[in-house]
């Protein structure tokens, strides 16, 4: 690692322009060797400075090498190396400057090239120190060469210089703070620019509406993880839309043509999604280009769902507490009337029908009531696996199931997710309990199988709870997590509506999902918790703080 690290903004700016200034220096150092060791030479008196000069520019040309190595190194600040470069610029050009012998050679031009360079890079103190060093060097050197005495017109010719030292200096240093603001702001304009076009990738590649871009030749130039998903997953070199979803491209083509677009759904195939498509032109573009956005119909079909949750709960809790004191009360009448022992046969099949339906009653009122009184997540990290074997092997102890009965297919690492995970038993429990009673046949108890497999890339995990029954017919579909829907004749209907309204509050999106030679598959959708480092940490601190209890 380099002595120096880490740098301002103004250090960025510095070090980018020492790379032109160590450049434009080797050159004028490295003409300054040839010169001198040229037959041009024979113009500087004789004595000393033939000698002086030789070795002036000799250590000029070293000096420009060797600040140049040192910024590519980046062993030094910019700034700091900037200062020194800077004075041995003007040491060294003063001294080859007196070696000449007189200020009309047009070296003092690289001195007010110095300073204003300075100006630029450095501060306005830094900069003034070197505009006196070079008025002072320049005066010196017309003393020199008078012999001790100033003639009037070096004395003029040096003043002069002297002066647009200074002018040269105060004006490079307003345009320099000028010239670094205005760098400074372009900067901090481009960084947010950069944030915001990665913020907006981030919103965009985790919507969850698919969004597509399609160019005139219906070729899919990008697409977000949704849409992806939705297609069902096309090869990352398969583009043309036609091929990856037929309806969706002749619903293009449609819309191109007439400029309008049905608002009834579309099914893939890829996927057996429904979803409603909208098209708009990309303006601005070198070609032209169609933005597409794809709306997973059962993502409108939930919220719809969530608008009457809080007023169906409302009314069926209500309704739940009217009927519950007068079904408590033929509940308890018909008890009594059955220990009577003077019942004929026909009164006791009456009364024990009046007792089953009392219980089933009293069941839908239960379910209801739990609906209403139906607590808030309390979101907790769990895993996934464990958290599946367990239930399972209690619903097959509960209901006396062996292990043909009820299968389980987990991954051999631990998924860990976000959830409550009593409200997520309830609603597995009733999926189960829903499978066990829908999908028997006589004496022959179904196959139930819990699997959990990765899907959308790994980011999320889907529950499936399946049987080997007949299914849910394709026109009863819609309908199955309807309250107060059932198929069964001894059923209440709320079991599988329970069972979403449990996984909505957990924000795990409940699907019937159809999967070929098998019966009916309930799946939850569970968003895989990824640990960070602050978790890492959390989790270590509450492991120290429990050891230390």
């Amino acid at each position: 690692m380099t002595a120096f690290s880490t740098v301002t903004a103004d250090e960025r700016l510095i070090a980018r322009s020492l790379h032109y200034l160590n450049g434009f220096r080797v050159f004028v150092a490295v003409t300054l060797a040839i010169l001198t060791f040229s037959p041009i030479i024979g113009s500087v008196p004789d004595g000393y400075r033939v000698f002086l000069v030789q070795a002036a520019s000799v250590t000029y040309m070293g000096a420009a090498l060797g600040f140049f190595v040192t910024h590519l190194r980046r062993s030094s600040p910019p700034s700091e190396l900037a200062s020194f470069s800077i004075a041995t610029d003007i040491i060294l050009v003063v001294i080859i400057l007196h070696c000449f012998g007189t200020l009309e050679s047009g070296l003092a031009l690289l001195l007010l090239f110095s300073v204003g360079v300075s100006g630029l890079l450095l501060s306005l103190r830094v900069t003034l120190l070197f505009a006196s060093l070079i008025a002072i060097g320049l005066l010196t050197d017309a003393m020199l060469a008078g012999g001790g005495q100033i003639s009037g017109s070096s004395a003029v010719l040096a003043a002069s210089y002297g002066i647009a030292a200074f002018v040269t200096a105060l004006a490079a240093s307003l345009l320099g703070r000028w010239g670094r603001g205005y760098q400074l702001l372009a900067e901090r304009r481009g960084n947010d620019l950069a944030n915001l076009e990665r913020v907006n990738e981030l919103i965009i590649h985790r919507m969850r509406s698919g969004v597509l871009v399609v160019d005139e030749h219906n070729q899919i130039r990008q697409m977000n993880e949704s849409a992806r998903y939705l297609l069902g997953n096309p090869p990352l070199r398969e583009q043309d839309l036609k091929k990856i979803a037929p309806p969706l491209y002749e619903r293009l083509v449609n819309w191109r043509k007439t400029g309008q677009s049905p608002d009834e759904g579309l099914l893939l195939q890829a996927t057996q999604v429904a979803i409603v498509p909208s098209m708009m032109d990309m303006p601005g573009l070198s070609s032209p280009a169609t933005l597409m956005f794809l709306e997973d119909t059962s993502v409108v079909s939930r919220r719809a769902r969530e608008l009457a949750q809080s007023s169906l709960a409302r009314l069926s809790a209500s309704i739940a507490h009217e009927i519950r004191n007068p079904l408590g009360a033929l509940s308890h009448a018909a008890q009594l009337l059955a220990e009577s022992e003077d019942l004929p046969p026909a009164d006791q099949k009456l009364l024990r029908m009046i007792l089953n339906h009392s219980s089933r009653m009293n069941d839908i009122v239960e379910s209801v009531l739990k609906l209403s009184r139906r607590e808030h997540a309390r979101i907790e990290l769990v895993n996934l696996i464990s958290w599946t074997r367990k239930l399972v092997q209690d619903f097959a102890a509960h209901h006396r199931l062996d292990d043909d009965h009820l299968r389980l297919e987990l991954p051999s690492a631990a998924v860990m997710v976000m959830i409550d995970p009593g409200q997520l038993t309830q609603a597995v429990w009733n999926l189960m309990d829903n499978s066990l009673k829908h999908a028997s046949s006589g004496e022959r108890r179904p196959v139930i199988t819990v699997r959990i497999s990765p899907i959308r890339g790994n980011r999320e995990v889907a529950l499936d709870i399946i049987d080997d029954g007949p299914g849910i017919p394709l026109e009863k579909r819609s309908q199955v997590f309807e309250p107060f829907f059932t198929t069964h004749n001894q059923g209440s209907g709320l079991g599988l509506y329970l069972s979403r309204q449990l996984c909505d509050a957990n924000q795990a999106p409940l699907e019937y999902v159809q999967i070929p030679n098998s019966g009916a598959c309930f799946r939850i959708l569970l968003r895989r918790h990824q640990a960070s480092n602050l978790d890492r940490s959390a989790s270590h601190s509450l492991k120290l703080e429990k050891d230390a209890k």
